[in-house]
């Protein structure tokens, strides 16, 4: 199980609304700016439209499929990161999925990034997934680190596109427990 040492007198954990769209919208494409300059063409990080991702970010909560959490400042109550999970969109030896887990650049090194994993671990380990996978691209040093320091095992390579500019992503894996047991569900 991943050790958390959550900030909790700054921050907290809790499950995305509606209402937090523009919020979300801008802490994604805030974090792009700063997380991927240098990884990924200027041009693709200047372009990002804040209002289209917001659009897109209600779609995905009125949906309602998968988990949703936010993170967020109780000093000044505002929206501070996320994170997106669900079933795999890849093949491979895991069903689950953490789709995006992003902060804004102040509130990095507070826990919120494992606190948001190990919530999407348990709830995983809830729907009896064995294995769950973040993609994370091959440049990105800092979060790779951060995923390994987190018992992320690298497990696959795979040469995609970000706007047409060509990258490689790295699965990073998870073996999920079984949270009223406790144990592991499964070997991925």
């Amino acid at each position: 199980m991943l050790s958390v040492d959550l900030d909790l007198a700054r921050f907290a954990v809790r499950a995305a609304t509606i209402a937090d769209a523009d919020a979300i919208a801008r802490v994604h494409a805030a974090s792009w700016r700063t997380s991927y300059r240098g990884i990924l063409p200027d041009h693709l990080l200047d372009r990002i439209d804040v209002g289209q991702r917001a659009a897109s970010r209600r779609a995905i909560l009125r949906d309602g499929a998968g988990l949703h959490l936010v993170a967020h400042d109780t000093t000044h109550h505002d929206i501070v990161g996320f994170c997106d999970a669900g079933p795999s969109r890849r093949p491979g030896p895991w069903q689950g999925e953490i789709y995006a887990i992003y902060l804004a650049h102040h509130a990095k090194r507070h826990g919120l990034g494992a606190a948001m994993l190990e919530r999407a671990l348990a709830w995983f380990g809830a729907r009896g997934d064995r294995a769950m996978v973040i993609w994370v691209l091959e440049n990105n040093a800092h979060a790779r680190r951060f995923y390994e320091a987190q018992g992320g095992r690298l497990a696959s390579r795979l040469d995609t596109r970000v706007g047409g500019h060509p990258v490689v992503e790295l699965a990073y894996l998870w073996q999920v427990r079984d949270p009223a047991a406790g144990r592991r569900l499964g070997a991925p």
